[in-house]
């Protein structure tokens, strides 16, 4: 079922973002996403794969003996306890489908299909680009906890490549002039802070960074929206100007959106980022060669050896 709406969401996708003529932008923004995320699926296939070999290696200890293998009430309980034994199994299991996740939720450098995707209509950018579809890697990795808490490696993987993806999409965004490829880019980076609460064992905080970015991102896609209509479809921002005495309701509540997502005291980006960054610092879950990511002493960020 997790394969069937993987695949779905990624249909859903492309045919939405391709609707037009076979020629225009909208058409090849859709076979680039398509075609981007066969690349994370690969990776998402050959781990269900691993997984699926060892669940029926192991039917007896996970109590999957009624033929649900790969039903989750049944293998999850116990799965920790068979891959204790096999760290290695149990890292390339995390890491491919970390792979499926980095496809799904634009994670460098699987990340281009995602701004070239904002060729789709603004109201299918606020739900399957910024609420929906990009989340799923987060929730594959929540889901799939047990296996991320048995493999410190993948996990401190899972955390550097979202804080370099944090900031590289930050950064890149700087230099975009399309207002919903601006927004594009910050998405990307949101989900990098996701991918490092995943990566620091606070999973619950990337969930709630995941339902907080849902509703002021896509508040923000839906305001970009009202402008593009209010400008004539023309989404450059070097011809914007004074749009607050002309469009007053989309400035306050994009205003809003600002806010939150900056992680201003008082609205939920602050809480749910806040918490993502703290859970890192503290952190003494993902490790690499026995050396624990983001330990927080003496008021510096530090390497330490355990």
């Amino acid at each position: 079922m997790l394969f069937i709406g993987w695949e779905g969401v990624g249909l859903c996708s492309y045919l939405l973002i391709a609707f037009g003529t076979r020629t225009s932008p909208n058409a090849k923004a859709g076979n680039k996403a398509f075609i981007v995320n066969r690349i994370g699926d690969w990776g998402l296939t050959l781990g269900i794969f691993l997984l699926m070999v060892v669940i029926a290696a192991n039917a007896q200890k996970l109590g999957a003996t009624d033929g649900r293998y790969l039903s989750y009430d049944v293998f999850l309980p116990h799965l920790g306890d068979v891959l204790k034994s096999m760290p290695g199994v149990t890292t390339a299991i995390a890491l491919l489908l970390f792979v499926g996740a980095c496809g799904k939720s634009a994670q460098f450098p699987l990340y281009l299909w995602l701004p070239d995707a904002m060729a789709g209509p603004t109201p299918v950018s606020a739900l399957i680009h910024a609420a929906t579809m990009v989340t799923s890697g987060v929730v594959l990795l929540n889901r799939m906890n047990v296996v991320y808490q048995l493999s410190p490696v993948a996990s401190a993987i899972v955390a550097c490549v979202g804080a370099f993806t944090a900031l590289f999409a930050a950064l890149v965004a700087f230099g975009q002039t399309d207002i919903k490829k601006v927004l594009a880019y910050s998405t990307v980076s949101q989900l990098g802070f996701m991918f490092v609460a995943c990566g620091a064992g606070a999973y619950w905080a990337g969930m709630f960074h995941v339902t907080t970015h849902a509703f002021f991102k896509a508040l923000l896609f839906l305001g970009a929206g009202a402008v593009i209509h209010a400008m004539g479809h023309n989404q450059d921002m070097r011809n914007y100007g004074k749009l607050a005495k002309y469009l007053p309701i989309t400035f306050v509540t994009m205003f809003i959106g600002y806010l939150a997502i900056s992680g201003v005291y008082g609205l939920s980006g602050f809480y749910s980022k806040e918490a993502i960054i703290g859970s890192a610092l503290a952190n003494n879950h993902a490790a690499i060669q026995g050396y624990q990511l983001g330990q927080y002493a003496g008021g510096r960020l530090s390497l330490s050896r355990f």
